[in-house]
């Protein structure tokens, strides 16, 4: 672009080639701890820009981390939005893989709650952590939406590998 490109142009090929479920260790951002959310450039930061879209930004999952790695669901919701609907979850890791206990399907859908998603505790142990990636459709209290993702994490150990790295989810954790 040079220089000679509009914003608008720049916005529009961020959104095109978006780098939702590229990779890349989560702490690219700051460390995975001082991270207020982990968002790719999706049309979340385009709209803000452009003022005619709310803002995904202020989309945050809780817990961020998933400990221990026992197999086991928890409760993952999603805030910061007057409504939040969550309309995927992909991995970055198999959904039933060598070294993760042979469990399936990895989420599942909490009744009644269009914000907030099971995800299960578990990783490779020949890996490097597992990354879930949770795309969420946000509208704010002006009744404008967005699009967006935010990563939770089920870190490889407490140690030296804490740190989960996103190496590109495209697993559905759904298991379909």
């Amino acid at each position: 672009m040079r220089g000679t490109g509009s914003k608008a142009a720049l916005f529009t090929l961020v959104a095109v080639l978006g780098s939702v479920g590229c990779g890349g260790p989560m702490e690219e951002e700051g460390t995975f701890e001082e991270q207020d959310e982990v968002t790719q450039e999706e049309a979340g930061d385009v709209s803000a820009l452009e003022q005619d879209h709310a803002s995904c930004k202020t989309v945050k999952a809780s817990p961020r981390l998933l400990w221990p790695p026992n197999h086991k669901f928890h409760l993952v919701k999603l805030s910061g939005a007057k409504s939040i609907s969550i309309t995927g979850v992909k991995q970055d890791e198999p959904v039933d893989d060598r070294g993760d206990g042979h469990t399936s399907p990895d989420a599942a859908k909490v009744e009644g709650k269009k914000d907030a998603v099971y995800l299960r505790a578990e990783r490779s142990g020949r890996g490097d952590g597992r990354v879930y990636c949770i795309s969420f459709t946000a509208k704010d209290s002006y009744g404008k939406t967005c699009k967006g993702m935010v990563e939770v994490g089920v870190p490889h150990d407490q140690g030296g590998r804490s740190k989960p790295v996103n190496s590109g989810c495209r697993y559905n954790s759904f298991g379909y």
